[in-house]
């Protein structure tokens, strides 16, 4: 039995990881039909989805805010509807791209066969639909299997390719995105990068025009889910690169993937123009890319989210890079600078820690070309006894610390969008914690009693501060007019964004038919991305002042430089009077 599994441990390896993702997604399947999920999709995900509801139920993809919110009520327990944005005129378009979709809708037109047939509701989340989305999401992974497997034949012995595969799927954060965010991009956007990875390593073998169509064809489409993805056209500007004996040869091959991304985004193109008036729409999101102040250090080590904490078996790249540039220079340039590249643009993301996740689940596209790299540090780590063995010690140690905090996240201890130092020790290693506790995590921004709650000096992880932020006196809103009050830094006045405000407010309205509004914003020179708007009731006599006390908490604060500016809107016939305007800022200071 042993030798049998021996001479076939990569096909047993293989067969055991498919087990394990198809017994998962049986069990989601099996709680669709016992009607205990019911949510096909909420979210982002529910962004890339909407396009199928919509053009199936009402045939155009005119959205409207209000049939969206009715379907996430009736099976998402009321999630908010938050992916339109409504244009200059009048329409509402999907912030979100629609190449998924393209993906989706097989899966979406059987469940729509299997809802007329058996006479469910025709809405895209009844059961057939379901369970169509959840076996299209499974197909995928399995995909993804299929090519990551054939491209590491091309360079590993059954052994290495055993390992690497069990490395991928169970000691990195794919298990956790794939399982508990199949509705997202990345299981996807893995099988897609396979795809087009293994097309151009067999192009370059084979010379074949099949593979490179493929291959172009596999990176339009991929540059249609996401379109910041083009970057992956790197890769065959280099893999390609001696290829040919002539540049003309080369640069007309080239030319088969911009053509390809045309073909695949050219909906999005005509969608953007016909409704929102506009060939192209860069960005409709709140974020947004700032490649001048990426966060490299938070997106790669810290403990919200950090890729090399939660996926620590990656720091194997650094030997394996300098192993593949020893033995294959031409792919070493084009994956190295295709890693590169995609770090520096996911880091950049305002929203680097890119929600609910763990770790940073935007790598976990490029993981079929980063096991060529792994697989290559394994080779050379193994050449010797002594190396054999750390390596192996060190994989083990990566294994078991992955698996179980990919339970940890499963269960609820490993937060999804809060961990901090303190609470990533606090749960290490545990599994059973009956006496567990949250007021160790990242503050919850929707809480403004968490100072009463938090105990940081007696759990002995931080303190909590009280200052003074800012100040203003006398100041006049003219009748009709937009009064700036304060426009200040937050740092280094404040020493994190962990913080609550409170403004104190005493006024003098002259006009109580039209009240004058206080407007809380967090800006940058790049966007302004959180505000409070406070309405300023009055109803004294003429000449008596108002007070009023608001609390907010500060949003994640996005740059070094960021400001808060406030402001009067005031709409009245008469001046109002600021006579005082007072914020003092709690700030729970961690160690």
């Amino acid at each position: 039995m042993f030798d049998f599994l021996r001479r076939n441990i990569r096909r047993t390896t293989i067969l055991i990881i498919i087990g394990a993702f198809t017994l998962t997604f049986s069990g989601k399947i099996n709680k669709v039909v016992k009607e205990e999920a019911t949510c096909v999709c909420s979210y982002d995900g529910y962004g890339y989805y909407m396009y199928l509801t919509q053009l199936f139920q009402y045939r155009n993809l005119n959205f409207k805010q209000k049939e969206l919110q009715a379907v996430q009520d009736k099976y998402c327990n009321g999630n908010y509807a938050y992916q339109l944005k409504e244009m200059d005129n009048g329409n509402s378009l999907d912030i979100y791209h629609m190449g998924q979709a393209y993906l989706e809708l097989p899966a979406y037109a059987i469940g729509h066969v299997f809802a007329k047939t058996l006479g469910y509701s025709k809405d895209g989340f009844s059961k057939p639909y379901h369970i169509a989305f959840i076996l299209n999401a499974l197909l995928f992974i399995l995909l993804g299997i299929y090519f990551l497997n054939k491209i590491l034949k091309l360079f590993f012995s059954d052994q290495i390719t055993s390992l690497l595969l069990l490395i991928i799927y169970f000691g990195t954060n794919f298990w956790v995105t794939a399982v508990h965010g199949y509705h997202l991009q990345h299981i996807y956007l893995f099988a897609l990068v396979a795809l087009l990875f293994y097309s151009l390593l067999k192009f370059k073998e084979l010379k074949k025009n099949k593979h490179l169509i493929i291959a172009a064809l596999a990176l339009g489409l991929i540059s249609s889910i996401r379109p910041t993805h083009v970057l992956l056209g790197i890769l065959p500007l280099l893999m390609l690169r001696n290829v040919y004996a002539g540049k003309l040869a080369y640069w007309k091959s080239i030319l088969l993937f911009p053509l390809a991304g045309l073909l695949f985004n050219l909906p999005q193109l005509i969608y953007w123009k016909l409704l929102g008036g506009s060939w192209f729409i860069l960005n409709m999101h709140v974020e947004e890319v700032v490649i001048v102040d990426p966060h490299l250090f938070d997106f790669l080590f810290s403990y919200k989210k950090g890729w090399l904490l939660y996926s620590p078996v990656f720091l194997l790249l650094i030997p394996g890079f300098i192993h593949l540039y020893k033995q294959r220079k031409a792919l070493f340039w084009a994956v190295l600078a295709s890693t590169l590249l995609a770090i520096w643009i996911f880091a950049s993301w305002e929203c680097w820690w890119y929600a609910a996740s763990f770790g940073s689940r935007a790598m976990v596209d490029l993981y079929p070309l980063l096991v060529l790299p792994l697989g290559f540090a394994l080779v050379y780590l193994g050449k010797s006894r002594i190396g054999t063995f750390a390596m192996m010690i060190f994989v083990f140690l990566t294994l078991v610390l992955s698996i179980l905090q990919s339970e940890q996240f499963s269960i609820g201890y490993l937060h999804p969008d809060r961990m901090t130092k303190a609470h990533y020790w606090y749960i290490f290693g545990k599994l059973s914690m009956p006496d567990y506790q949250v007021n160790r995590l990242e503050i919850d921004r929707s809480n403004l009693i968490w100072p009463e709650k938090i105990k940081a000096e007696q759990l002995n992880f931080g303190k909590i501060e009280q200052q003074s932020f800012c100040e203003v006196k006398n100041m006049r809103a003219l009748a009709g007019t937009s009064t700036l009050l304060v426009k200040q830094p937050y740092f280094p006045r404040l020493k994190t964004d962990e913080t609550l405000f409170e403004a104190q407010i005493i006024y003098q309205n002259q006009d109580s038919l039209f009240p004058a509004t206080i407007k809380f914003e967090a800006f940058s020179k790049f966007n302004t991305y959180d505000w409070k708007f406070y309405t300023l009731p009055t109803q004294k006599k003429f000449g008596e002042t108002d007070t009023m006390i608001v609390q907010f908490n500060l949003p994640r604060i996005n740059h070094q430089k960021d400001q808060i500016q406030i402001y009067i809107e005031n709409p009245g016939k008469k001046e109002l009077i600021i006579h005082s305007l007072k914020i003092k800022a709690l700030s729970l200071i961690r160690k």
